[in-house]
C-alpha cells in the first residue's frame, strides 16, 4: 500500500505540473494571445478535428514529452517521482531508454487520450445543448481506474503497462 499512495503522490505532483505547465503558460500566456493572429476562432474549435488537433498539439503533447523525457535514461525521474524517491526502471534494473519511456508513456497516457477523444467526436461535448455521457469517454476512466488498480493489486506493485513493456517503479 505504501508503494501505491508513493506512486500515486509522485502522479499527482506531476499532474499538477503538466497542468501548470500546459494551461497557464501554453494555453493561456501563449496560445490565448496569438490563437486569433493565426486564424483560430471561436468556431475553428466546432469542428471535432480542429479541436482534436489543437488538443493533441497544446495539451497532450506537452505531457508525453515530459513524462517521456523525464522518465528516460536522459534524467533522474519526473519531478514526482524525484519528490517521492522513485524511478523507472527496466530489465536488469537500469533506467529506461528514451524509446521504452515513450512506449511506457504512450500506454499510460492512453486512458487521457480515449477520454480526449470520447469527448471531442462525433461533436465536441462543449457545443451540445445537452450533452450525454459518452462511451470513449467511459472507457477512458475505466482504463485509468484498471491501470490504478493494477498497481494496488499487484504483489510488485507493477501496473499493466509496466508488465506489458518491462517496466517497474523502484524506490531508489
Amino acid at each position: 500500500m505504501k508503494h501505491f499512495l508513493k506512486r500515486t503522490l509522485a502522479y499527482l505532483i506531476d499532474c499538477t505540473i503538466c497542468y501548470s505547465l500546459v494551461m497557464l503558460i501554453i494555453q493561456w500566456a501563449i496560445l490565448r494571445n496569438i490563437r486569433g493572429s493565426i486564424g483560430i476562432t471561436d468556431e475553428w474549435f466546432e469542428s471535432s478535428w480542429n479541436l482534436e488537433l489543437y488538443v493533441l498539439v497544446s495539451i497532450s503533447l506537452p505531457v508525453w514529452l515530459y513524462f517521456t523525457y523525464f522518465d528516460s535514461n536522459r534524467t533522474t525521474g519526473t519531478f514526482g517521482k524525484r519528490i517521492m524517491k522513485l524511478t523507472v526502471r527496466g530489465k536488469e534494473n537500469k533506467k529506461i531508454s528514451l524509446v521504452k519511456s515513450f512506449q511506457r508513456t504512450f500506454l499510460k497516457l492512453s486512458a487521457w487520450e480515449i477520454a480526449h477523444f470520447g469527448v471531442i467526436f462525433p461533436t465536441p461535448i462543449y457545443f451540445e445543448n445537452e450533452p450525454e455521457i459518452r462511451i470513449l469517454t467511459v472507457v477512458g476512466v475505466l482504463l485509468f481506474l484498471t491501470y490504478m488498480l493494477s498497481i494496488l493489486l499487484n504483489p510488485d506493485g507493477k501496473s499493466i503497462y509496466d508488465k506489458l513493456i518491462g517496466t517497474k517503479v523502484t524506490e531508489e
